[in-house]
């Protein structure tokens, strides 16, 4: 899915789209910290007029929020999708993993600076748009999780636990992934889903994890 914020609208009067805006944008966040960026950076390193910025938005937290709730957006979309599939509940959980390794990994300036600039702080009066998909995003893990539990595939632990340390596991990628480094996004995803899994699935119950998984 091609978040809308991320359209390739163009101001006519620079050569510049939205979308490289906010790429820019989260680059400079993520190198810098949102406070540190100023409007003027962001200008400076599209090569425009800082007054060419407001074209697209009123400020710099607008920016700042319109990154954290694209992240989030690209989510909800593929977690929508998985759970709608007809998948075994732990298929569905190895999927949604997968594709949040694969989403992080190709979007890794937009995941590092929702996880760790998007702040209640620097949001302000933004920040509960963006923790409304988020909990849209962790309903929808608890819910393909409590399917696996109700269906004797997966432990029944705490799903609301279970929930937070998958995400903390995934989202944990952005401090160390470098993706110019030896790891693909299909390895990393493989090894945590082989720690995962193994670590939330009944005795006998599921598909056992394939073998090129355990070598990720």
């Amino acid at each position: 899915m091609e978040p809308h914020l991320f359209s390739p609208a163009r101001n006519p009067s620079d050569n510049v789209t939205k979308r490289e805006l906010y790429r820019v944008a989260a680059r400079l966040f993520k190198e810098k910290g949102y406070r540190a960026t100023s409007m003027q950076d962001i200008a400076n390193a599209l090569g425009i007029q800082k007054a060419s910025i407001y074209y697209y938005i009123r400020t710099k937290q607008d920016l700042l929020t319109a990154i954290a709730r694209a992240a989030m957006e690209m989510l909800v979309a593929e977690g929508e999708r998985i759970a709608a599939a007809p998948l075994p509940p732990e298929e569905k959980l190895r999927e949604l993993l997968r594709s949040h390794v694969r989403l992080i990994c190709s979007n890794l300036d937009l995941f590092t600076v929702s996880l760790r600039e998007f702040t209640p702080v620097n949001a302000g009066d933004h920040w509960r748009e963006v923790v409304a998909l988020r909990d849209r995003y962790e309903a929808l893990l608890r819910a393909i999780l409590r399917e696996g539990m109700e269906k004797g595939v997966l432990r029944r632990l705490d799903e609301k636990l279970v929930g937070f340390a998958f995400l903390g596991m995934v989202n944990w990628t952005i401090r160390w992934v470098d993706p110019a480094g030896e790891k693909s996004p299909e390895e990393i995803a493989a090894a945590w889903e082989d720690l995962f899994l193994h670590g939330v699935r009944a005795e006998g119950g599921g598909a056992a994890v394939p073998p090129n998984a355990r070598n990720g």
